[in-house]
């Protein structure tokens, strides 16, 4: 009865932490077409307003236990609305790029709080499980209506529909607990190997910022190729169900087919998509090389959060991933926009299919070291 109290709040707050991210790509579209933005300029926007998402996550990290989460999440809240409704009058790059930075903080202290809570429930991984289910199916409804709502009002509304949501969010949030003790499995304590550890903690760094240098970006290479907006929001949105179809496969398949195996695979499938969205891009190549990159994106998050917990029985690293996951995902438009200066988007998808070999190839000591740890026992 505990967790089913505090999971539908900690659900409704993750997925409205996490909703800039998914959103992404067409707000970024808005920024240009809407606002006058260059490509260049979005994409350093995108990443101003996730540098204060990462930022926020890891000071809710630092004062979770000393705060009420109840008030905590109502705050963060108050922030996501005020800040939203804030930029619909913020013109002027540097004022657009500092508001977004403050609705980021707020959106970071969604996602930290509904982390936190979800990792204290008796089964965290179906916790998570809900919420990433959830957030996909949001992010699909997102990216499907949004181009008619920027058609007819413009990138303020966008803005107007997300101070709304947040404030629908506030009336779930009231509900939140003040806080959850940790559950017994995760206080009992254990090994960490601290090299392993940043290894993999590396690696996820790598992998959202080559993530999301090419989602960021996604909806323009769709544009340059002379795609319908109606269609690229189309393609995206089935993006978010092949993902969601990626991880219900690693739910299903497990570790018995061992983890360095399926993160091979999916890191080739991510290269050869990149390929295919590079050059002369036909609506069927840019459907199906997004929607098996997506699908092959989210193979590789959940593998690479179980060798975290392979190489650290406290499940302490665990709680850092949040904070490494918006730096990454801060770093990915921000390395995009540098990688349009000098290649266009060609540059890009070279880049974020180097990150994707690079965060394989880190993750191979800590996978020794699990089968290592297995044979001693």
């Amino acid at each position: 009865m505990r967790d089913l109290k505090s999971l539908v709040p900690a659900i409704v707050l993750g997925v409205m932490g996490n909703s800039v991210i998914y959103l992404i790509p067409l707000l970024i579209g808005g920024m240009v077409g809407d606002r006058g933005f260059t490509e260049q300029q979005s994409g350093w926007l995108a990443s101003i307003d996730l540098g204060g998402y990462a930022l926020a996550t890891a000071l809710t990290a630092l004062v979770v236990d000393r705060l009420s989460w109840r008030y905590l999440a109502l705050f963060g809240v108050a922030i996501i609305a005020l800040a939203n409704v804030a930029t619909t009058f913020a013109h002027p790059f540097s004022t657009f790029a500092g508001v977004r930075f403050v609705s980021g903080i707020g959106c970071g202290i969604l996602a930290a709080l509904a982390s936190i809570t979800l990792s204290r429930t008796a089964d965290p991984e179906r916790s998570f499980g809900v919420l990433f289910a959830v957030s996909l199916l949001f992010g699909t409804a997102g990216l499907w209506g949004l181009p008619s709502l920027l058609e007819l009002y413009g990138l303020n509304g966008a803005y107007w529909l997300l101070a709304g949501l947040a404030v629908l969010v506030g009336i779930v949030a009231a509900r939140l607990p003040d806080r959850i003790a940790p559950a017994p499995a995760a206080a009992a304590g254990g090994g960490a190997s601290p090299i392993l550890v940043a290894l993999v903690l590396v690696s996820v760094l790598l992998f959202w910022a080559e993530q999301n240098a090419v989602y960021a970006y996604v909806e323009r290479i769709g544009n340059a190729a002379g795609l319908e907006p109606q269609f690229i929001g189309f393609a995206l949105g089935l993006a978010n169900l092949t993902g969601f179809a990626g991880a219900a496969l690693v739910a299903w398949l497990g570790s018995r087919a061992g983890r360095l195996l399926p993160l091979a695979v999916v890191t080739v499938l991510q290269l050869v998509c990149l390929a295919t969205l590079s050059g002369q891009v036909t609506s069927v190549a840019y459907l199906l090389g997004l929607g098996l990159l997506s699908m092959a994106w989210n193979v590789v998050n959940p593998f690479q959060l179980g060798v975290l917990a392979g190489v650290d029985s406290t499940g302490k690293s665990l709680a850092l991933a949040a904070t490494v996951t918006g730096v990454g995902l801060a770093a990915g438009p921000a390395a995009g926009a540098a990688g349009i200066a000098y290649g266009g988007y060609g540059a890009i998808l070279w880049m974020a299919g180097a990150l994707a070999v690079l965060s394989l190839v880190l993750l191979l000591p800590p996978l020794a070291g699990i089968a290592r740890h297995a044979r001693a026992r």
